[in-house]
C-alpha cells in the first residue's frame, strides 16, 4: 500500500512539474531593473510623498515613453512603472521598471528617472521665472515712482514745506530699487538643480516573473497534494476494494496477499507459485480445529478468481500428504463471451458427470469423483453439466454430499459461487466448518465484502479470513479457445468397473443413486472410511426419496 501511496504522489509530481514548465514557457518573461534618483530642494522643502506621485504622474510616463521609444509624437509603453518607493530618512526615491525584455526593463527604469528629473527642472525653472517676471514688474514699477518723486522735487523750492516729505519718498523708493534690483539679480543667478541619479538602472539577469523555482515548486506541491487526494479516492473514498488494508477496514483477516503469477495451474512444492499457496495452507490449517473439515471457498463479486484459489489450495492440501476432496460447486457461465476457468480445465479431467448430474440424480457420486494427476492424494468433482444447475446447490441433497465426503475424506474444499451471485453460497456454507473469502481487487466492492461476512455469519460459519487476489486473474486454460467451443469431456459410461485410470471407485455402493437417496447420510458416522475404499451396503432404512433439487426449509 505504501509503495502504491508513493507511486501516486511521485506520478502527481511528476505531473505537476510537468503542467509547471508548461506555464513557465507559456508565461511571458517578466524582467524589472531599479535605479535610485536622490531628489534635492528647488526652493521649498522637499516632500517625498508628494515627489512620488510626480514621478507616477500622466506627464512622467508619457516623457518616459516617448525617451524609451524614441517618437515623442506617439509614444507607446513597452513596460510599467512598478513602484516608487522613497528610502526612509533620506531624499532618495527608488524607481523600479518592469518589461518583457531585461534591456527594455533597465532602459525604462533610465527613462522614468530622466523623464521625472527633467519634469522637475521644467517645473523649478518655471517657478523662477515667474518669480524673476514679478520682481521685474515690481522694479519698473518703483523706478516709475521714483523718477515722478524727482521731478516734483526739482520743480519745488528747497525751503517749501512739501520739500521734506518728498526728500523722504525719494530715499524710500530708492531703497525698495536697490531690494528689488538685488532679488531680481538673484533670481537670475540662480542655478536649477532637481536632482540626480545616484545608483544607475542595473541589467537583470534573470526574470522575475515567471519565477521558476518558486512555480516549479509550487507545481510540484499540486502535483504531490493531487496524488495523495487520488490515493485516498482510490482507496478510502472508493466503492471498490484496492488492496489488504481495504479488507482490514472490515475486520476480516488478510490470510494471503496473492501476486498475479500465483494464479496458475497448482504447481509442485519447488513451484514458486506453489510455495505462495504452501503458505496459505499453513495459515489455514493452523486456523482450523481438528472436528474442522469441510472448507467453502467463494467469492465476495462473481469470478473465476475463487476457483484458481480453491484449486490451488487443495493441491496444496494434497502435497503435505493429507487426503483432498475438491468439490466444484461454482458452475462456469456457458453463454459469456469470456473464457471460463474450470477445475477440468485446471487439473486436465473430464467435464461430466459432476456435482449436478448428481444432484439432479442423472448419475452416482462415486461415478464422478477423479482423482488429479500428479496428486494422487487430490480428488475433484467437477460442477457437471450446467443445465440443470438452477436451485440444486440450495437443495438438501447438495449439503448431503458435503456431509458425506467429509466422513470419508480428512479435508473437502468447496468451490462455490460467489456471495453476490445468490443464495447458493450461503446455503452450501451452512454445512462447512469454516469458509475462506476470495476478494479480487479492482473488482469486488465494499459492499459486496460486506453482504459476504453477514451471509456466512447469519448461517454460523466461521470466516477464517480473506484472499485477496490481483485484478484480471489469468484467461483459461483452453488458450484462446472460448468456453462454447470446447467440446465437453465426459467420464466413458461403458468402462467396465469404472476402472478408467485416474477414477475412484471400482465397485457399487449405497452412493451409486439418485440424489434423493443421499438424504440417509445426515447422521453421524462412527468412523472415517477412506473416499477410495468400498462403501459396505447400509442397512438403514431409506425414508421416501423427495423430489431430486427440491430445496430445504
Amino acid at each position: 500500500m505504501r509503495a502504491r501511496f508513493w507511486l501516486r504522489v511521485g506520478t502527481g509530481v511528476a505531473a505537476g512539474v510537468a503542467v509547471g514548465v508548461a506555464v513557465i514557457v507559456l508565461t511571458p518573461a517578466a524582467y524589472r531593473s531599479s535605479t535610485s534618483v536622490l531628489v534635492e530642494s528647488v526652493g521649498t522643502e522637499v516632500n517625498m510623498g508628494t515627489e512620488a506621485e510626480l514621478v507616477r504622474s500622466t506627464g512622467t510616463a508619457t516623457d518616459a515613453a516617448a525617451r524609451l521609444t524614441g517618437d515623442p509624437a506617439h509614444p507607446q509603453a513597452l513596460g510599467r512603472l512598478v513602484s516608487v518607493r522613497p528610502v526612509p530618512g533620506t531624499s532618495v526615491m527608488v524607481l523600479t521598471y518592469e518589461a518583457p525584455t531585461a534591456q527594455t526593463a533597465r532602459d525604462g527604469a533610465t527613462a522614468y528617472a530622466e523623464a521625472y528629473l527633467a519634469g522637475r527642472r521644467e517645473t523649478a525653472k518655471t517657478a523662477i521665472n515667474d518669480q524673476i517676471d514679478a520682481a521685474q514688474r515690481q522694479l519698473d514699477d518703483v523706478r516709475t515712482q521714483l523718477g515722478q518723486v524727482e521731478a516734483l522735487l526739482a520743480a519745488t523750492p528747497t525751503n517749501s514745506p512739501e520739500a521734506g516729505s518728498l526728500w523722504a519718498t525719494q530715499a524710500s523708493l530708492t531703497t525698495q530699487s536697490v531690494s528689488l534690483a538685488a532679488q531680481l539679480t538673484a533670481l537670475q543667478a540662480t542655478t536649477v538643480d532637481p536632482g540626480r541619479v545616484v545608483a544607475q538602472a542595473n541589467l537583470p539577469s534573470a526574470p522575475v516573473r515567471p519565477n521558476r523555482p518558486l512555480w516549479l515548486g509550487i507545481a510540484a506541491a499540486a502535483g504531490a497534494g493531487g496524488g495523495g487526494v487520488l490515493h485516498l479516492s482510490r482507496t478510502r473514498w472508493s466503492r471498490r476494494v484496492r488492496d489488504a488494508a481495504d479488507l482490514r477496514r472490515h475486520q476480516i483477516t488478510v490470510l494471503a496477499d496473492l501476486e498475479p503469477a500465483a494464479l496458475v495451474t497448482p504447481g509442485g512444492h519447488q513451484d514458486p507459485n506453489g510455495r505462495a499457496f504452501n503458505r496459505l495452507r499453513n495459515e489455514v490449517v493452523a486456523a482450523l480445529a481438528p472436528e474442522d473439515h469441510t472448507l467453502l471457498v467463494t467469492g465476495a463479486a462473481p469470478g473465476t478468481a475463487s476457483t484458481l484459489v480453491a484449486a490451488n489450495l487443495a493441491a496444496a492440501l494434497a502435497r503435505a500428504d493429507n487426503d483432498v476432496a475438491l468439490v466444484g460447486a461454482s458452475v462456469p457461465d456457458l453463454d459469456s463471451t469470456e473464457q471460463a476457468v474450470t477445475l477440468a480445465g485446471i487439473f486436465d479431467l473430464a467435464d461430466i458427470p459432476g456435482l449436478t448430474d448428481v444432484l439432479a440424480g442423472r448419475t452416482t457420486l462415486a461415478r464422478t469423483v477423479q482423482r488429479a494427476p500428479r496428486s494422487p492424494r487430490l480428488k475433484v468433482i467437477t460442477p457437471g453439466g450446467t443445465a440443470s444447475a438452477a436451485g440444486l446447490l440450495q437443495s438438501e441433497g447438495a449439503r448431503s454430499v458435503l456431509r458425506l465426503l467429509a466422513t470419508r475424506t480428512r479435508y473437502v474444499i468447496v468451490d462455490a459461487p460467489s456471495t453476490s451471485a445468490g443464495a447458493d453460497a450461503q446455503s452450501l456454507a451452512s454445512v462447512a466448518d469454516v469458509a475462506v473469502l476470495v476478494v479480487e481487487a479492482e473488482h469486488a466492492q465494499h459492499a459486496q465484502v460486506a453482504d459476504a461476512a453477514t451471509q456466512l455469519s447469519r448461517v454460523g460459519t466461521r470466516l477464517l479470513g480473506a484472499v485477496l487476489v490481483p485484478a484480471r486473474v489469468p484467461t483459461s486454460p483452453y488458450g484462446s479457445m472460448s468456453t462454447s467451443e470446447r467440446v465437453v469431456r465426459a467420464i466413458p459410461a461403458t468402462a467396465p468397473g469404472h476402472d478408467t485410470p485416474g477414477w475412484i471407485g471400482d465397485r457399487t455402493g449405497p452412493l451409486d443413486g439418485p440424489t434423493s437417496k443421499l438424504e440417509i447420510l445426515n447422521r453421524p458416522t462412527r468412523a472415517r472410511v477412506p473416499l477410495d475404499d468400498p462403501v459396505p451396503d447400509d442397512p438403514v432404512e431409506e425414508p421416501a426419496p423427495p423430489t431430486a433439487g427440491t430445496a430445504s426449509p
